[in-house]
């Protein structure tokens, strides 16, 4: 599910140091000592990494590389996407999610690939450019090499490195991504990320015999991307958001990032037409007004309804929970259920949580521009949207 935690790994794998390194099913085996690497540019601007009696090529990632990477993408993760999901997400036209990744090939083979994507973020009221890392992944049979020497530290370290840095010489300042905590241990081990909490997976009930009805003068109602309102509403759902999260970190939420990501998004390989649309756009409004207050996105086609997103006062997030259980319990869903940074979750804490357990990490790469006593006071505002794979 997570595309930023490929690493099929055991405690075991974590805890490996640098002389710990064996690579199975290539045949070769090799210590940090035996793989001393060499690095070459070409005319092309590939690096070409010795790794101990292996040549590997290391280098920025092409549309022509499209069946490579969703050919490694199924093999990792199964068989979910096309070439369709890959110009969603790393096509560079306006509309589409120019993102960006470095692969390491092995002869002709992609074995390791690091990707991201660019989202401006919001630090206690500024922006910075964003980097949203996703899709690492490594071939099952290179996994064995988890140190400096190997594809998955390689890969990471020189695509971190490349993109991220101080704004003057660098395309983006701070990266972030959702590793899951052995992936995270990994990395830190390494020196790749630094630890940026946790996020909490919390669940609700939501048959209707255990709820309230939404308050009176309050009107929820289904908001279509095509609607010609829908522009006008996630803009002043949007500023009123970022009026209220002065002090928090959180990622963009205008109209454009919230087509691309829900609307836009293909559908995961041989779904049905009917169960195509896996997002519904939800406005919130006074009843006594047309003006929408804030817009939460949800998926409600299983027994378990996931909210995903909410765009709009963080101080309504408690009215907002209610009305997804209801619409989740209208879809027909036992339960409703969000990822939840911290911040997320403080809101949240008085509205009926029956079971809460941690479902990722927030790994921030440290070739970011940010100290590293920073990390604890940016105040994530993250939720289920803000992956990339949810």
């Amino acid at each position: 599910m997570d595309c930023f935690t490929s690493f099929a790994m055991t405690d075991k794998d974590v805890a490996m140091t640098d002389t710990d390194v064996a690579m199975t099913d290539t045949g070769v085996t090799m210590s940090d000592k035996d793989a001393a690497m060499t690095s070459t540019l070409s005319s092309q601007g590939s690096q070409k990494v010795k790794l101990g009696s292996v040549e590997l090529t290391l280098r920025d990632v092409t549309p022509g590389d499209r069946e490579a990477v969703t050919a490694l993408h199924t093999l990792v993760f199964g068989p979910n996407v096309d070439g369709a999901w890959f110009a969603w997400k790393y096509g560079d036209a306006i509309e589409q999610g120019q993102g960006q990744a470095l692969g390491v090939w092995h002869g002709g083979e992609l074995i390791a690939y690091c990707g991201g994507l660019p989202r401006t973020l919001w630090r206690q009221g500024k922006a910075v450019r964003g980097l949203q890392i996703g899709d690492v992944m490594v071939h099952p049979q290179w996994r064995g090499i988890l140190s400096r020497r190997g594809p998955f530290f390689q890969v990471s370290r020189h695509f971190y490195d490349s993109r991220l840095g101080v704004e003057q010489t660098s395309a983006f300042q701070l990266g972030f991504g959702f590793p899951n905590e052995r992936h995270l241990r990994l990395a830190v081990m390494l020196g790749l990320l630094r630890d940026g909490g946790e996020m909490e997976c919390l669940h609700w009930r939501s048959r209707p015999t255990d709820m309230k009805t939404l308050p009176w003068n309050w009107c929820w109602h289904a908001l279509e991307p095509s609607d010609k309102r829908f522009e006008s509403a996630v803009s002043g759902a949007w500023a009123a958001m970022r009026a209220s999260a002065h002090d928090l970190s959180l990622g963009q939420r205008d109209a454009a990032y919230l087509r691309w990501r829900f609307a836009q998004r293909p559908p995961d390989v041989g779904t049905s037409a009917e169960a195509a649309a896996r997002y519904r756009f939800f406005a919130l409004r006074r009843r006594w007004s047309n003006n929408c207050v804030g817009i939460a996105v949800l998926d409600l086609r299983s027994n378990s309804a996931h909210w995903l997103d909410w765009v709009g006062p963080l101080k309504l997030m408690p009215l907002v929970s209610l009305a997804c259980r209801l619409e989740a319990a209208r879809a027909g869903a036992a339960e409703l259920t969000a990822w939840a940074s911290q911040a997320v979750a403080g809101q949240l804490a008085d509205t009926g949580i029956t079971q809460r357990e941690v479902c990722a990490k927030i790994g921030i790469p440290c070739a970011s521009d940010l100290k590293s006593e920073a990390v604890s006071g940016l105040r994530w505002w993250f939720m289920g949207g803000d992956t990339d794979f949810l």
